[in-house]
């Protein structure tokens, strides 16, 4: 009861300072977009600053490293997602964190709709352009990506090992920088967050030739579903909200709860939607369980798939 009594307390005083909200990507991206939002919200709530942080680079390994060795006391909290905790695991040899041991679970947040874009310049339209297109050039079309064991690095493997076909990964330093390189035609395709493609797309530097995700985005109604073409070939990545382990029990519930009421608000989800991102929320036991069954599917798919950084 005195563990209880602890966190009771600790929860009644809490939040004493600044909460810093750990970005392990680079401004502009949609884990980025979704701390910010979260953190307008927080702030009167909490009674306290809320900012952001960026910590971008090695695939996110280096904002979640510094998540898993900040205090446990609910000043700092990250958010973390399929890439940095389950792809990670089979893109690094080792880990300077544990998924599954370094955080507490706060709660799943949202998904991201991804989609397959080329420069306008490629010529591709389709994705029956970009099967043959891929399969044409045995190994020398261009992807880019935002870093190795991205999200969408690895999605774009799964995508070429679907269709029979290899090409030559660039990656970048964030997904805006890769968006940017598609635009301007240094290379040829990216599966890309939504968010940061749009303005791309919508400008006429870029196309959208399909998106990942089951189902039509909201947002570009008329692009098909990769799935339309290859039937059952779907994707998308999550976000979720983390604490360092050893937080007070009370401090992440009550992190939790304000949070899915500001997720459950129809104008948050509403502005979410227009950054190409879904609500999609949980418990922290939930957001545990995604952990741990996303690392399961990475480590049998690495079997197949090349998915590692070294």
């Amino acid at each position: 009861s005195l563990g209880i009594a602890g966190s009771a307390a600790a929860q009644a005083t809490w939040p004493t300072k600044t909460v810093r909200i750990i970005v392990a990507s680079t401004p502009g991206s949609s884990p980025d977009t979704l701390a910010r939002m979260l953190a307008k919200e927080l702030e009167p709530i909490f009674g306290q600053s809320v900012i952001v942080e960026n910590k971008a680079g090695a695939g996110g390994v280096l904002g979640i490293e510094t998540l898993a060795k900040s205090d446990p006391d609910g000043h700092t909290i990250g958010i973390g997602h399929d890439g940095t905790m389950a792809i990670n695991t089979v893109a690094y040899k080792s880990l300077p964190y544990s998924p599954t041991k370094d955080f507490a679970e706060i709660a799943p947040m949202a998904v991201n709709e991804f989609v397959l874009m080329a420069s306008a310049k490629s010529g591709l339209r389709t994705v029956n352009d970009f099967i043959a297109h891929m399969k044409s050039k045995g190994g020398s079309a261009t992807y880019a990506s935002a870093g190795v064991g991205t999200p969408n690095h690895v999605f774009m493997e799964l995508l070429l090992g679907r269709i029979g076909a290899k090409a030559t990964h660039v990656p970048y330093r964030g997904g805006a920088a890769a968006v940017n390189d598609i635009g301007g035609g240094h290379v040829e395709v990216m599966l890309a967050g939504l968010a940061p493609a749009l303005p791309m797309i919508n400008s006429g530097n870029a196309v959208a030739i399909a998106v990942s995700q089951a189902e039509r985005s909201k947002l570009l109604p008329n692009v098909p579903t990769l799935a339309e073409s290859i039937p059952g070939f779907a994707l998308e990545t999550w976000f979720g909200l983390f604490a360092p382990a050893g937080t007070p029990a009370g401090v992440v519930d009550r992190i939790g709860n304000e949070v899915r009421g500001i997720l459950g608000r129809a104008n948050f989800a509403e502005q979410l939607n227009k950054q190409g991102m879904l609500v999609k929320t949980g418990s922290g036991d939930t957001l545990a369980k995604m952990v741990r069954d996303d690392i399961a599917r990475y480590v049998e798919l690495a079997k197949t798939v090349k998915l590692d950084a070294n």
